[in-house]
């Protein structure tokens, strides 16, 4: 049996209680986390807990899962590190000093996540986080064929949501992109300088949403941050 399994979850509706029981059952006896079934898991790493959220301020859920393995990091990362670039999934970003990897669905835009792995012990804590959706406000636009670069994201009063994509495109073209599509419909761009794109989100006269995009060269791709409140 898991031991130290924390388990969030929000119903919307009635009626499914015996599912999210059953959900659970499996989870405390190791057959089930709330990992896509084809997500890769590090052989003989036991489960060390798990929460699965349907998020309340933006659509989507979240899942977040920690493993533990006797291996070490070098070995674990590189596992990660070749089976999230094959079949269905696709590494986005890498990040070596700290063991972190992005991906998403190598033919759809979603669920993307990141893992990233930490010595404990004498082994390896692997920690996998899988969304379905970003924090960005409903209809943000997306630069075409970007990919998941990162995210995170504050609940409570300020609501801070911080997304990044990459991009093999320019930095002018992307940049050109959001200029023009966030000055579209109730977007509205308020400033535009040095590779930083000021935007609110209008509901009417009133402003539901701002935030920044930034653009720039990260390696040998364009970086897109994306930080919006609430």
């Amino acid at each position: 049996m898991v031991s130290g399994c924390a388990t969030v979850l929000v119903l919307t509706a009635a009626g499914v209680g015996y599912g999210i029981y059953s959900f659970v059952q499996g989870v405390e006896h190791g057959s089930n986390t709330c990992l896509p079934s084809d997500f890769p898991r590090y052989p003989g790493a036991v489960n060390g807990g798990f929460s699965f959220e349907l998020n309340g301020s933006y659509p989507g859920t979240t899942c977040h899962v920690t493993l533990e393995s006797s291996d070490d990091v070098a070995s674990v990362t590189a596992f990660y590190q070749s089976k999230l670039n094959a079949g269905n999934w696709q590494v986005t970003s890498s990040d070596e000093q700290a063991d972190l990897l992005t991906f998403q669905r190598a033919r759809r835009d979603a669920p993307f996540g990141k893992v990233q792995v930490a010595a404990k012990d004498s082994g390896a804590e692997i920690t996998v986080d899988v969304y379905t959706n970003t924090c960005l406000p409903l209809g943000f636009p997306k630069y075409p064929g970007a990919r998941f670069g990162g995210q995170s994201a504050e609940v409570g009063a300020t609501r801070a949501c911080h997304v990044v994509f990459v991009s093999n495109d320019s930095v002018a073209a992307v940049t050109g992109f959001y200029e023009k599509a966030l000055n579209t419909g109730e977007w509205q761009v308020t400033s535009s300088t040095g590779g930083e794109i000021s935007f609110r989100l209008r509901n009417g006269q009133r402003t539901v949403a701002s935030g920044t995009v930034t653009i720039g060269l990260s390696s040998d791709r364009t970086e897109i941050k994306v930080d919006s409140s609430p």
